[in-house]
């Protein structure tokens, strides 16, 4: 099985550029440093993913050559494309990204409707932060309604590069998974349309699906699947009325979510808020691997939090959190009755990772661990392997429940929690010992994780440059390893990324005295 990705955009916006650092894997900086000579016509290549069984047609096209792809019979060659990169220049006048990017919707709409675009407003660090807001702001305005679109900031210079560099593996993850984009910034979170659908038909009383599907502005496979979802459960009721399918609420699920609708407003879950977040990180300190967590009855009734140190969580939250007066703080005692509603909602919904869930251009996630009358809400550094760990984490809290039984029980029949209270010390012990355990395991190479696998490409870029004039066999097999780290982080293979470090690590021995 094979897709096929198309870059395109105004000349001298970072294509090619784009294209040969990530998936031919050469050196960022010799690249910034030495300007491209333009591409002219088409220039291709072929990423293969021989775990997953699947290739990537990667596909350049010369922006001199515009014209052409976008106004003549060449523009064929956008057919079966199932992601379009725009890649257009930050410093461009606001009239010269709109409009080439709706020159891109309409070409996509006529040739290939499900075809979804990424917007990759390049080369950040050439303008300001008041300049990114405001195009923030503008894309608001000027695409209120356009399915299938998500924009990005991006930049190949340093403080922005890692950021740039997941934006490319989750990109690619979308194009091979068959998955509508949105998440840890780009996957879009079934939580948080599934809220916005109760929102409206709650607020509608009666509404068809084809007013339902056009109000929340998202496709149609995924409006069906949240109906069709609902109605399976009995929280939906579905009538076909002279061709059409009027929705409501039932009794059932107007009872499980009365609460929910009540405590969560929909500022928190606006999308188009999230996807145009800047890179730069918000949080002015190191997040910690493991922050803290929330133990909760079935029914979401918050027992006890346990934290590194006193009001971590909150205090990890509000660094996370833009300066925007139109986004809701997250209660942290609402989050797992949240949950417990979404569990009871639909079982098919996936909530063993929420990350991001309304912590929005926020640098943590949540996993939900369930046992048999409790959920624990764990909060983590989103960059973190948590498959390492996941072990620990389930013994310890199977252990905690097992020996505090009775106390836990009491909590829950009389609502009284003092008796609760000496399990957070207990608690902040055994954080302190996760977190070493882990960053050992790092250190010794046991793990690999999402941040580390960014920081082993920099540190490969560096490899690559200090035996580029020398080494040229060499040079070939370096270049080779950072493709290699692409195709990992797509396919998830921490294992291979270990074994990468490793070959690194011997290249670097061999050749830099």
């Amino acid at each position: 099985m094979s897709e096929k990705i198309i870059f395109v955009g105004p000349p001298g916006a970072g294509k090619t550029t784009l294209r040969k650092v990530f998936f031919e894997g050469e050196s960022s900086t010799k690249l910034l440093e030495y300007a491209l000579e333009p591409t002219y016509g088409e220039e291709s290549l072929i990423m293969r993913l021989p775990s997953l069984n699947q290739d990537v047609g990667i596909f350049d096209l010369a922006g001199q050559e515009n014209k052409r792809w976008l106004d003549t019979d060449e523009k064929r060659i956008f057919i079966g494309t199932k992601l379009i990169l725009v890649v257009i220049d930050i410093v461009s006048s606001y009239d010269e990204i709109f409009k080439f990017v709706r020159k891109i919707i309409d070409l996509r709409n006529t040739i290939t409707p499900s075809t979804y675009i990424f917007v990759l407003l390049h080369k950040i660090d050439l303008v300001s932060e008041k300049k990114v807001r405001e195009i923030k702001s503008l894309v608001k305005t000027e695409f209120p309604n356009e399915n299938l679109i998500n924009f990005l900031f991006t930049s190949l210079k340093r403080d922005y590069f890692t950021q740039t560099f997941s934006n490319l593996i989750d990109i690619m993850k979308i194009c091979l998974q068959d998955i509508i984009p949105d998440d840890e910034g780009l996957l879009l979170n079934i939580v948080d349309e599934s809220i916005k659908l109760i929102h409206q038909i709650d607020k509608e009383v009666v509404i068809t699906k084809e007013n339902l599907h056009e109000k929340l502005n998202h496709p149609k496979k995924l409006t069906n699947y949240l109906v069709e979802s609902l109605a399976n459960k009995g929280h939906i009721e579905i009538k076909h009325v002279e061709n059409k399918d009027l929705l409501s609420l039932t009794n059932k699920g107007k009872v499980i979510y009365n609460k929910i609708l009540s405590s969560f407003s929909s500022a928190p879950f606006n999308k188009s808020e999230r996807r145009l977040v800047p890179t730069k990180l918000a949080i002015k300190e190191v997040v910690p691997s493991i922050i803290g967590a929330i133990i909760a009855d079935k029914d979401g009734k918050s027992l006890i939090k346990l934290e590194l140190f006193d009001d971590a969580l909150k205090d990890f939250i509000s660094q996370s959190m833009p300066n925007d007066d139109t986004i809701i703080p997250v209660d942290l005692e609402l989050i797992p009755m949240f949950i417990s509603a979404l569990e009871k909602f639909s079982l098919e919904l996936n909530i063993q990772n929420l990350t991001g869930f309304g912590l929005k251009g926020s640098n943590l996630k949540m996993n939900i661990f369930g046992y048999d009358n409790y959920t624990v809400t764990l909060f983590m550094n989103p960059n973190i392997n948590l498959k390492a760990i996941e072990n620990k984490i389930n013994n310890y809290f199977k252990k905690l429940f097992e020996n505090y039984r009775d106390k836990f029980e009491i909590a829950i029949r009389t609502g009284k929690l003092d008796d609760l209270f000496p399990i957070k010390e207990l608690g902040r012990n055994w954080l302190d010992e996760l977190n070493n355990s882990y960053q050992n395991m790092i250190i010794n190479s046991e793990i690999m994780d999402k941040e580390h696998a960014q920081i082993l490409y920099n540190n490969i870029d560096e490899l690559y440059d200090d035996i580029n004039k020398e080494f040229s066999v060499t040079l070939e097999k370096v270049k080779k390893l950072k493709i290699d780290i692409m195709k990992s982080m797509i396919e998830k293979d921490f294992e291979e990324l270990k074994k990468i470090a490793k070959v690194a690590q011997e290249l670097k021995a061999k050749f830099i005295s």
